[in-house]
């Protein structure tokens, strides 16, 4: 019997393979940003350089040529509307429906005449169709998306580090203000999206639509505080203008006292604020 809680549980050997090669063309495609800022990082330090000539330039752009080629076909493969995603999704939902189809049918008749209020049949049937798109959605996109930005958040912080340590260690603090919001408002988005789904789930056994719509009125309410949330959490943003103006005032100093590269400060501070959203 299958662990509860487990969301591939009706995964089988060719699931578990689609979701290797997804996971792989996710963190692939999560790796765009930052390898696009350590070739932009070269390619500013041969401008200041007084190197910039048409050999430069076409070394660079076949670098670049390289990175979206690579990122395409990892998007292709692995990434939100990739095939690897959707293909598993579609045949994990699709199995997961049909056996919940043979559960129903598996029960005894004096299970049915039981349910004298037909409402609550509808709401089941609802409910598990609810399920299933949420955790065909939840597979098409939440997990590449995480596993994406889980790489860029890495590898970002990995090239900051290594191209200006300094600065990266400088501007660490900012990037944890950027995170800290997501923290504190993940707790109540989470709640307000529960109470959501709840709120529908009633309205879906509901026939009358004079009712259905009274129903509505408490569902209406919570999508307010959660559109609320979520402003406050895009606003908390802002502060990345602060960021650039620190690090902008920290990377003069190092490219005027300590000698370091113009292209490395500057994309090492991208790849720190980056990393933090």
């Amino acid at each position: 019997m299958a662990k509860k809680g487990r969301i591939f549980r009706y995964a089988d050997g060719v699931d578990k393979l689609l979701l290797v090669l997804g996971t792989l063309g996710s963190i692939g495609y999560g790796l765009m940003t930052p390898l696009m800022m350590l070739v932009l990082s070269r390619v500013i330090n041969e401008y200041g350089g007084g190197t910039f000539f048409n050999d430069v330039v076409d070394k660079y752009s076949l670098r670049l040529l390289f990175v979206a080629i690579g990122v395409g076909i990892s998007a292709f493969i692995g990434f939100a509307e990739g095939i690897c995603w959707t293909g598993t999704a579609e045949r994990q939902a699709s199995r997961m429906r049909m056996e919940y189809f043979k559960s129903v049918l598996r029960q005894e008749v004096a299970f049915f005449d039981k349910q004298a209020n037909s409402s609550m049949i509808f709401k089941v049937i609802s409910t598990i169709s609810s399920d299933a798109h949420l955790i065909h959605d939840t597979i098409t996109e939440k997990i590449p998306n995480c596993l994406a930005h889980l790489s860029s958040f890495i590898i970002c912080f990995s090239f900051g580090f290594v191209l200006s340590w300094r600065l990266a260690v400088v501007s660490l603090p900012f990037s944890l203000m950027f995170i800290i919001p997501g923290f504190v408002f993940r707790k109540v988005l989470k709640d307000l999206g529960a109470k959501i789904n709840g709120a529908y789930g009633v309205v879906g056994g509901i026939a009358e639509q004079a009712l259905f719509n009274i129903a509505l009125e408490k569902s209406t309410q919570l999508g307010i505080k959660q559109g609320f949330s979520k402003g406050l959490l895009i606003g908390s943003m802002g502060m990345i203008y602060a960021a650039w103006a620190f690090q902008a005032w920290v990377g003069c100093k190092l490219v005027t006292g300590e000698g370091e590269k113009g292209g490395h400060v500057f994309i090492s501070g991208i790849c720190v604020i980056m990393g933090g959203l």
